[in-house]
Formats: structure tokens, sequence, C-alpha cells
């Protein structure tokens, strides 16, 4: 069984109440799990929130919503606390802020946990803002696909070469990584209960380095389409007007 988890916390710190915020009368997160309901390997979809003024946008709703503890360190945390009591081998952690994310990408992710212990996607990077924006997330791989990291900083760095060379020359040599992550239930509950915070998880502020960290191959696959994740005023904007 597959089971897509949305954590959704209220609050937030660069965009108040983003998850909550009306695009035509309808709040992002409600955007981002009527989304997910349209993948079509996925068995349940469900938000876990701290918030009851979330849960009960699902009342009457194909979604599930359960409420979880308000002092859970991170989104995964909340994924972990309601996947450890539901009978699925596959988790899917989709970011409850978003709601543009193809779910045909999705379902990819969902079917690379038959060959993977835990499946992300990235998607090539072609505008050098991007590439040096710290809020927009670099992966390099292997040449199996594998994560070799993730960071915020350039990477693979140009030394001798400018951006547009780069990105012409190489194949697929920068890639944006889009925050959805699929784990096999048992990797999951390591992540969240065994592991401790790792090094260079706490120095970029990425929790998925903990799993490379301990020796866990995460299976990067190629997105058919860019995402949006609204962390700002300027994303929510861009969300709006692609929306109508």
């Amino acid at each position: 069984m597959a089971v897509i988890i949305i954590p959704a916390r209220k609050g937030s710190t660069r965009l108040k109440n983003k998850l909550l915020l009306q695009v035509k009368g309808k709040p992002v997160i409600r955007w981002t799990a009527e989304n997910c309901l349209r993948v079509k390997n996925a068995d349940r979809v469900i938000v876990a929130t701290d918030s009851e003024e979330i849960a009960s946008i699902f009342d009457g709703s194909p979604v599930e919503a359960v409420l979880t503890p308000s002092d859970l360190k991170s989104g995964s945390d909340r994924v972990a606390y309601v996947a450890r009591d539901i009978d699925a081998d596959r988790i899917i952690n989709v970011q409850g802020d978003e709601p543009l994310l193809d779910p045909s990408d999705i379902q990819k992710v969902i079917e690379g946990l038959s060959e993977a212990d835990v499946t992300t996607l990235s998607y090539p990077i072609t505008d050098e803002e991007d590439y040096i924006n710290p809020n927009v997330v670099k992966v390099v791989t292997d040449k199996n696909g594998y994560a070799l990291y993730f960071s915020r900083s350039p990477i693979p760095f140009y030394r001798d070469i400018d951006f547009t060379q780069m990105i012409n020359g190489f194949k697929n040599p920068v890639k944006k990584h889009i925050g959805v992550y699929g784990y096999r239930k048992e990797v999951l509950m390591d992540f969240a209960y065994r592991l401790e915070p790792s090094d260079y998880e706490q120095i970029e502020k990425l929790e998925q380095l903990r799993l490379l960290e301990n020796g866990y191959r995460i299976k990067v696959l190629p997105a058919e389409k860019d995402s949006l994740g609204i962390d700002t005023e300027e994303d929510f904007k861009r969300f709006c007007s692609i929306v109508g």
C-alpha cells in the first residue's frame, strides 16, 4: 500500500499562515491535497497537521486529516508520527506548500520504491538566478541516478567555464531538487526515531543529508515538470497567476 502524507504546520516564518491563504476561494493546502488525489497509485491521502483549523478544511473530503503534536521538529517527523500507525509499506511525503506537483511525477516516486529505499525528484536548472539562490536546493547524482549530495550552494561549481557553457556542454549537470520523498516505511522510521540529526544536515538545514551521512542511498528521479514551492509572497503571487 502507498500512502501520501502531507505535513501541514500552520505556523510559517517567511510567509505567515501560507497554507491557509485563499486562491480562487480555496486555501493552498487544499490545492495541494486535492492534487495528490489525482495520483493513480496512491491508496490514501492524509494531511498531518498541528492545526484544527487546517484539519477542519477536509471535513467531508476524501482527504483524511490527522492532528499531530505541535512540538514536532520537522515535516518529516510529522509524517513519521502518522505513518507509524498505518499498515503501508510505502510512504510519500509531499510538502503542503507544493500545490503544482505533477501527479505523474508523484506516481514516479511511488513506483521507484520497487527498486530503492528512498526516492525523490529533480529538474534541470537553466536559470543562473536559481543556480545561485540558496532557497533553490541543488542535487548532484552518480551515473545511476543516486544522490551524491544536496546543497543550497551552487553545485557543481563551474571553475573554467561560464554557466551557459556548463548547462549546454554537459548532460543535466545542474539539477534543482524537488522536495517530495518516497520512503520504504522502515527507512522512514529509522530516519525519525533512530538517527540523530547529522552535521551537514544542521549546517545546510536539509534533512535528507541525514540519510546520506548514515549510508542510505536516495534515488533521484527526473521530473517531467518543474514545481513551485510557496515560501515567499512572490511565490504566492506567481501561483495565483498560474492558476488564474
